[in-house]
Order: structure tokens, then sequence, then C-alpha cells
């Protein structure tokens, strides 16, 4: 029986194998036009930048005078050399490709513009935010155009006639008065298009030949293992089997006290979704970052490992199962046919046992205590529970078991109170900037920083954002918040040298009124170079056209964009694309567990690998101990952020 399927199966491969490569034949001509026109553009960008900095390096030399203007080395500036050297290159490239520099107007014949670059420089005049432009003006070559701006430095010699060097005041006289943003000309790249056609079929026949070697390879060896199936199959499904265990266990089980992690908690209450009786307890241990702090993370894993044995059994000996959540919290899961009080007894006998007990640290007794948030029965479990502990903390109560109407009332008499703090510090001139030093990993010193909103009352309080944010933008206050921030963080490091960073929302990036308001403190900033602005991975960029034009204009007063909280959402690998930025800050939810978490280690070296390969800077936040420092510091990481290197404080450190 299995050797007629086995043959059967082999009958097919070729069959398949024509069917995958007729789709691949099919699929690669359909793309074949897109794919030649992307190659050429990519060429010509690359050469393009090369001419560029090239341009750029000799036009430097002769403005600062390293090389002095005269008759003989007038012929090292680009206008001059550009035809020379172009036509040797046209000969030399082995695609055939042709590059120079031309005007509708050009003094020398060699550097006019013909019919299809003279379409390129109207491109350029008409669109003045445009930087490139590109076309198949023929079936014979690819157009490809970068405009030549006039800069400051080319009123160096094209300004003021007067102020001209003395060699072209003498040997020009339609050279002046050139006005900066003026299109001048362009550089022009054409790609021949039988070039790349040949490239690309060349490309096409070794993917073919390629594909048939690795189908015949396939094949033999398939036939080879068909006859050892009977034993490989035995051996590969036992194999499988232990490593689909091993897998699982590695998923949902907590590496440090071997309890069913938070991914195994939700399973569970998804599979009793229906089950007539649920109920759940969520548990955090108070102050346990002191215990950190004082006795060190080592002690402290210590301590969580004792507590989960001691919890999971009491736990055991009332039918409930334990789970160890992220960081100090665990949570209690029970589907037994019993009351709510009953629950919320067993739970309360569990706790007063845990805070009678002793845990001994280097010779020293400490007890734990616990709050605790209860929720039975509800749709959304976990965070009815969740909002129980958030309110118990709150009340300084161990224990607190959610009602219906306790998230919404809690929630009305914070908003209010937080509407009023928040409307008082903007009238009182309460709304601070704080500075969080960002370490670069490469010089060892601090080069950065970050600026972050604080409410500072007048007895010396400080409020942190997450308490008045949401309300800001609910009261439509939102804005105030921003126009401070930008305008005391610019004012306190206009004399200082130090690259600093705003937060910005897509609502600020987006609303002409602060994109006006933007500009202007930029323009009347001395080095706008030293300015970053971070954007929310998170933040919904609903109009990413809106985005990109505002980023594109602060882009040429030489700003830079960093991408916040990068890894927390879905999208930001597009975002990367998209918007062009310049730093990508790793989230802190990654880098939290980086010293703990396998997946938070894969997960930040390929964003650090991702942005090593696009040029990009990165940034990993919320770095609290030298663990977790090191760990980064070898992952290639260029910047750190967080405890470790710095509190947020109302001036440099």
């Amino acid at each position: 029986m299995n050797a007629l399927f086995n043959k059967r199966v082999l009958n097919l491969i070729p069959v398949i194998f024509f069917i995958i490569i007729s789709m691949k034949i099919g699929y690669m001509y359909n793309h074949l036009l897109e794919d030649e026109q992307n190659f050429a553009k990519e060429q010509a960008k690359v050469l393009n930048a090369y001419s560029m900095s090239h341009r750029n390096y000799y036009q430097k030399l002769f403005i600062d005078k390293s090389i002095l203007l005269n008759k003989k080395t007038i012929k090292a500036l680009p206008a001059y050399s550009n035809s020379i050297i172009s036509k040797d290159f046209s000969y030399k490239n082995s695609l055939n490709i042709t590059e120079r520099t031309v005007s509708s107007r050009a003094r020398n014949p060699l550097n006019q513009a013909d019919d299809s670059e003279l379409k390129a420089i109207k491109f350029f005049q008409a669109n003045p935010d445009k930087e490139e432009y590109f076309t198949q003006n023929s079936d014979k070559y690819y157009q490809y155009a970068s405009a030549l701006r006039i800069s400051k430095r080319c009123l160096k010699c094209h300004g003021d006639r007067q102020s001209a060097p003395k060699y072209i005041r003498d040997n020009y006289s339609k050279s002046y008065n050139y006005k900066i943003g003026e299109v001048r000309g362009i550089m022009s790249i054409k790609v021949p298009v039988a070039s790349v056609q040949n490239y690309f079929l060349r490309s096409f026949i070794e993917n073919v030949i390629y594909d048939i070697i690795l189908f015949i390879a396939l094949f033999l060896g398939i036939m080879y293992l068909t006859k050892k199936s009977k034993t490989i199959n035995h051996l590969l499904e036992k194999e499988i089997e232990e490593k689909t265990s091993e897998l699982k266990n590695t998923y949902v089980i907590d590496k440090l006290t071997k309890l069913a992690n938070r991914r195994q908690l939700i399973e569970d209450i998804k599979l009793h979704a229906n089950a007539p009786h649920r109920h759940l307890a969520i548990l955090n241990i108070d102050a346990f970052k002191d215990i950190n702090d004082f006795y060190g993370h080592t002690l402290g894993d210590k301590v969580l490992k004792d507590f989960a044995d001691t919890f999971a059994k009491e736990c055991l000996s009332k039918e409930n199962t334990i789970y160890k959540l992220p960081s100090d919290e665990f949570a209690v899961f029970s589907t037994k046919d019993m009351p709510q009080k009953e629950f919320v007894k067993n739970i309360s006998a569990i706790l007063t046992t845990t805070h009678k007990k002793e845990f001994v640290l280097d010779d020293n007794k400490i007890f734990i205590v616990v709050s605790c948030g209860i929720a039975s029965n509800e749709d959304e479990l976990m965070t009815t529970a969740d909002i129980a502990l958030t309110t118990a903390k709150k009340n300084n109560t161990n224990l607190v078991v959610y009602n219906k109407e306790l998230d919404i009332s809690q929630k009305i008499i914070e908003n209010t109170k937080n509407v009023t703090i928040l409307r008082n510090a903007i009238q009182n001139d309460n709304i601070k900037p704080f500075f969080q030093p960002i370490y670069n990993v490469r010089t060892k010193t601090i080069e950065k920083y970050e600026c972050l909103v604080r409410i500072v009352q007048d007895d010396g309080t400080i409020i942190l954002p997450y308490h008045f944010l949401d309300v800001a933008i609910k009261s439509k206050q939102y804005f105030h918040i921003t126009k401070i921030m930008i305008t005391k963080s610019f004012e306190y490091f206009k004399d200082k040298d130090y690259e600093f960073s705003i937060n910005l929302s897509a609502a600020d990036m987006t609303s002409d009124e602060m994109q006006e308001f933007i500009i202007k403190n930029i323009q009347e900033f001395p080095q706008p170079q030293r300015i970053v602005f971070e954007i929310l991975e998170n933040d919904k960029l609903g109009n990413y056209h809106d985005v990109k034009k505002f980023m594109h204009i602060i882009k040429r007063f030489g700003c830079k964009f960093a991408i916040d909280d990068f890894g927390s959402g879905y999208s930001n690998f597009s975002h990367v694309f998209e918007l062009k930025v310049d730093y990508l800050k790793i989230d802190a939810s990654l880098v939290k567990y980086i010293s703990s978490d396998e997946n938070s280690q894969i997960i930040t070296k390929t964003i650090i690998n991702f942005a090593s390969r696009l040029g990009l800077k990165t940034i990993a936040e919320y770095v609290e101990d030298i663990e977790s420092f090191e760990i980064l510091e070898k992952m290639g990481v260029n910047h750190i952020q967080g405890y470790y290197i710095g509190k947020p404080q109302k001036d440099l450190i």
C-alpha cells in the first residue's frame, strides 16, 4: 500500500514541478517590465549620488580656496569637467549608461539639454518640492534626473557680480544674480533599455537553469529517501513529536518559576469561554522594584521563585491553577462550580498565608504584601480583573472584586481630577520639560537628550504624562502641551551642543496651525540639525500624504526624525520605508525583558540588523540594569536610554 502510494507521489512530482516552474516563468514575465524599470532607476540613483558627491567635493575645494580659481584650474570645476568625464564613463561602463550635467541655457554647448532633458527641467521648475525625475521617454532609454538648484554656496560665484572671484568677473558677463532655489539645470542619466533587457534576460535564463538542476537533485534525493521511507518516517514522527512538545513547553511555561505563563492563561480562558463558572484573580507584589534595587535582580528572582512555590502549593490545595505573568505579577484561574464569594474567600486565605511567610535574603527576613483584583464570569475576564487590581493598588487595598460600575465611576472621578490639574498647570506655567540622557555606545558619552513632559505642581509634586495626556487630547488641550514643550525645549538647548528630541503626534503633524508654529520655531533656532522629532509608532498615521509632506519640509531645515516605540505595532516596517526616518527607538516592551526572554532578544536583534542595513541608528529605551546594557551592546545597538544611564531630570546631568 505504502509502495503504491510512494510510486504515485513520485509520478506526480514532475507534473507539480512543471506547474510551479510555469507559474514562476509567467510571474517573472509579467513583472519583467516593472523589475527592469526599478533596476534602471536604482542604477541611476547610485550613479547620481556618486556624481553629486564628486560635484559637491570639487565645488567646496574652490569655495574654501583649497584650489585657487584661474585659467588652468577652472577645468576642474564640475560645470567644465563633467562633460569630459561623462563621455569617458559612457564608453567604459558595461550597461552603456550616459551621465551629463545639462542646462536649458548652457554657456558650454556640450552641456545643452536635449528634448527629453528639457522636459525634466520643466518638471522641476513646475514642482519645486520634487528631488528626482524618472521616465521611459522611448524604447531606447530610461531618463533619470535630479535637480541642480541654486544654493547659498552657488552665490559665492553667481550672486552679486562685485562679490564674485576675480577670474569669474573678468571672464564672464552672464553668470550673476542667480536666486536661491532656482533650477539652473539637471544631472541627467540615461540608461539604455536594451542593456537592461539583456541583463534581465541572462538572469532569467540562469534562474530557469538553476530551477531545473535543483529539481533533478531533489527528485533523485526523494527517490532515494522513498526507499527508506518506513524507517525515516518513524524517526521523523518521533522527533517531530518531541520537538513539538518541547516548543509548546517553551511557549507556555515561565522559565524562572516553571509555571504556566500569560500565553497559557489566555489560551485557557478562550478554551473555557462557555464554561458556566469562570473566576480569575490577578496579583501584584507591592514594591517589588525596591527588592530588586536593594538586593539585586538575582536575589529578586529567588524571591519570585520562592513566592511562586509557596503560592502554587496553596492554590493546588484549593483546586486552582496558578500562572506567572510578566514582571512581578501572578494569576489564579478556576472553572470550579462555586459562587464568587467562595472563590474570593479562597484567594483571601491564600493571601493571608503568603503574607505570613518569611523570605530570607542575605540572612535578612522580609515579608511580601500582595495586591489582588478578582473578576468572575465577565466577557473580558483579564481586563476586568486588571481594573480591579488597579483600583486595589490606587486605594491601598489588598483585594478588590470587580463590579460593572467600578471602572466607570472611578474613571469619571479620575478624569475630572486630571482635567482640573491640567488646566491649572497650563494657566500657572507648571508644564515643564524633563531631560533624559541618551548614551552613545561607541563613543561612551552622553550626546543626546529626550525632552519628556511633566507637570510640576506648586508643592513640588511631579505628575507623569500617563495621568494627563489622554485627558489633554479629549479636552482639546493637547496642542497647548506640544507648543509649551517646543518653546521651552528650544529655549533650553539653544546654547548647548547636544542633540535633543521632542515627541510629535500625527495630529501635530497634520494640523496647519501646528505646522506653522513648528516651522517658525525651527527657523529661529540657531542649529536645526540638533533637533529630532519622535513619531509614535503605534500612533494612527491616517493621512500618510500630509505626514510625509510635513516631514519633507522639516528635513529641509536639517532636522531629523525617529520612530518611537518601534516593534510595538503591526505596521512599523512600512513606516520606516514610507517616512524615511533617521532613528528607530526600540520599544520598551522588548528591552524590558531582553535579559530573560529569548523572543525579545531575537526580535531586538532583528530590528538592529534591519536598521543597520538601511543606514539607520537604533536607540534602546527602558534599559535599567547592566545585564541588559551589555546584551544590547553586543547586539550592536547604537544608543542606550533608560534609568541605568539616567532618569529624566529638570537639568542636564
